[in-house]
């Protein structure tokens, strides 16, 4: 029995997690020396940049826990409180 096309996207994407965390720490590392040689090295720039960069990094590796986050506070959403 052939799978369906969500079945398939779903491993796709689960398949791919350990992949794009991967690049998405490679983006954030290149950022942050990106943002240092084009500020000459400058310290106030480089502590910025390499928050923002932890902000998306950390985002990227706790995206689940956000959106359950996010699923609980909205209207609808599933709550654990009866």
């Amino acid at each position: 029995m052939q799978a369906g096309i969500l079945d398939w996207a779903t491993t796709t994407a689960v398949d791919l997690q350990p992949v794009l965390r991967t690049v998405a720490v490679t983006v954030a590392i290149v950022f942050v020396i990106y943002k240092a040689v084009h500020s000459k090295f400058s310290l106030g720039t480089i502590i910025v940049s390499a928050l923002a960069a932890g902000i998306f990094v950390w985002l990227v590796f706790n995206v689940d826990q956000l959106s359950d986050t996010i699923g609980e506070d909205l209207p609808g959403g599933t709550s654990s409180s009866g």
